[in-house]
């Protein structure tokens, strides 16, 4: 990434960002969408560039898919639905409603869970990563892991309880502004 700016390195896999969030089920001008306002969040709220980074030349592939799986759940593709009021008889006045506040306690909520999720052991990790972003079932993931469904069941309940505990603040916080 020497010499390079963080937006030339995001913006080199274009067409893998675009992809990705066709993947969610977005059309192409939503899946536009929803990777500019990635690159937008990205690059304004990373301070540091290693997490982003896995080294000087490759991104983090998973950071940018959950930072666009975090959008599209938030329901920011809805959200840029032009909304038209008449001026005159002949002009239509284009503009965006956002709610800033609840967009942001909402992202510092999932911000703090993804935190707390990367700082436990790999295994509950793992199994968390499964089950919540590649929406597997706890039966599913015993049948093809050969991991016991209570073992599968106990470190998602305790993973859930761990969350809940620790983020009933930021989720407090963000259900005043809905």
């Amino acid at each position: 990434m020497e010499g390079k700016r963080l937006i030339d390195v995001l913006a080199d896999k274009h067409k893998d960002w675009h992809n990705m969030a066709k993947s969610f089920g977005c059309n192409n001008e939503d899946a536009h969408e929803l990777v500019q306002e990635m690159y937008i969040r990205i690059t304004k709220y990373v301070e540091d560039k290693d997490k982003i980074m896995y080294n000087n030349k490759e991104v983090n592939t998973y950071y940018v898919y959950v930072t666009l799986r975090n959008l599209y759940l938030s329901g920011f593709h809805l959200s840029l639905r032009k909304k038209h009021i008449t001026i005159n008889d002949s002009i239509d006045f284009e503009y965006l409603t956002i709610d800033s506040d609840k967009e942001n306690s909402f992202n510092n909520l999932v911000d703090k869970i993804d935190n707390l999720v990367s700082s436990w052991y790999w295994y509950d990790k793992k199994i968390w990563d499964i089950h919540f972003y590649n929406k597997m079932s706890m039966r599913q993931i015993a049948k093809a892991t050969k991991i016991s469904l209570s073992s599968i069941f106990n470190t998602l309940s305790n993973g859930k309880e761990e969350i809940r505990e620790k983020t009933i603040k930021d989720y407090k916080e963000y259900s005043k502004t809905k």
